[in-house]
């Protein structure tokens, strides 16, 4: 019997353990269930150039976090916008309010290194020491030039560290205005227009703000201004390496594009980004380079740089910053990469080129970065605005120009 006694006992323990074990597995799988995330939408704007890939990542991101569903919108003025791509101007004094410190998301991170950034692309998205958004990319004013008409006419192709006197000498040999050959396609527009003129000044030494990263008043009538738009202005009026604005109204043809397009520019001056004709409708048919801008007393570029925002209004900021750091790792699919091991690996020279990378890489370096403080100065922006237009067209010099710009913008 006692045996007995034991052989019964056996299968019962058994079954006693069985059922302790589908117990736990059942309480195992009611943990978990409960610790599953709710279903969240991060609802994110960015502008229509990167909506292609912008899908594609959130479909990734969505596979490594199942409950998080990315919606995205080109308006970045919708109701219920999570975080956004914006560039440094979105952080003007009066828009900082509506966007998330990052420094305690970006402390509490194991994966981000913030010096594996540029520095200048950091430091342009901090607001009262306030980390305000991840940079993302990098987007550089560069000098591209015709190949095809330098070869035609023998001059040499520019090269990394030259000048503006090296720029004026190419230039003056590529123009044949006989031939409608320019060695140079002056950009007069109202945005892009004034991004060399600007451009010049601070790399002729001058400035038309008292600093670029803490403005407080404005110094139009700087006389490093004035020497900087005198060369400025001789490239229209006196070397003629240029159509003047008003021969450039009379062409018929949409300038400067078509003339650049059809191969009537030796060079010109664009975004980094707009390479080959990127975001044009039809690339680029001659045979292009691309170069550093020429430098004055001092290198520079005016370069924007695009960051990763969090909006202050958000429900979600966790998983908004999961998103933003996810993004921030991508490579950018037009601009520099903000990551320097994003610009400096070996993927990135074979994708767009081992020449492209390394002008991208010394132009970056150089960067010359706006404050969008300097945005509350519009009366000031407005005087320069004007000052330029008289230039252009000859009305005035450089320097009445200029002194009447300051007197505007001290009233």
């Amino acid at each position: 019997m006692t045996r007995r006694r034991t052989m019964g006992l056996i299968p019962a323990i058994r079954t006693v353990l069985a059922v302790s074990a589908v117990s736990a597995v059942v309480a195992g799988c009611e943990s978990f269930l409960i610790a599953t995330p709710a279903p969240v939408t991060i609802t994110f704007a960015a502008s229509e150039d990167t909506s292609a890939v912008l899908e594609q990542w959130a479909q990734q991101f969505h596979q490594l976090h199942p409950h998080i569903t990315i919606e995205l919108t080109e308006d970045l003025q919708a109701t219920g916008v999570d975080a956004f791509l914006a560039s440094q101007f979105a952080l003007s004094e009066e828009l900082a309010a509506n966007v998330l410190d990052l420094s305690v998301f970006i402390e509490q991170s194991d994966a981000l290194d913030m010096s594996d950034f540029y520095p200048a692309a950091v430091n342009v998205f901090k607001s009262q020491g306030r980390q305000r958004a991840l940079p993302f990319s990098m987007d550089m004013m560069v000098m591209f030039f015709n190949r095809d008409l330098f070869d035609r006419y023998g001059v040499s192709y520019p090269e990394l560290g030259w000048t503006w006197n090296d720029f004026l000498d190419r230039a003056l040999d590529l123009t044949h205005p006989s031939e409608s050959i320019y060695g140079y396609a002056m950009q007069y527009s109202n945005d892009f227009g004034v991004y060399e003129p600007l451009m010049m000044i601070y790399q002729f030494g001058g400035g038309i703000f008292d600093s670029l990263v803490t403005p407080t008043r404005a110094t139009l009538d700087n006389p490093l201004n004035i020497e900087a738009l005198g060369f400025y202005a001789g490239l229209i009026h006196v070397h003629r390496i240029a159509p003047t604005q008003a021969e450039a109204e009379r062409s018929g043809r949409m300038y400067p594009w078509g003339g650049i397009f059809d191969g009537r520019f030796a060079m010109w001056s664009m975004m980094y980004s707009q390479r080959g004709g990127t975001q044009w409708p039809t690339p680029w048919r001659m045979d292009w380079g691309m170069v550093p801008m020429p430098r004055g007393a001092s290198a520079g570029t005016l370069t924007v740089v695009d960051g990763l925002f969090i909006a202050s209004g958000t429900d979600h900021p966790t998983e908004a910053w999961q998103w933003i750091e996810y993004l921030s790792a991508q490579r950018p699919p037009f601009a520099m990469p903000a990551r320097i091991s994003q610009s400096e690996s070996q993927q990135f020279e074979q994708i767009v080129g081992a020449p492209i990378a390394e002008v991208a890489r010394a132009a970056v370096a150089d960067a010359i970065l706006v404050n969008p403080q300097l945005l509350g100065f519009e009366g000031a922006l407005a005087a320069f605005g004007e000052a330029l237009a008289q230039i252009r067209s000859g009305e005035v010099t450089p320097e009445i120009a200029l002194a009447a710009a300051q007197r505007k913008a001290e009233m």
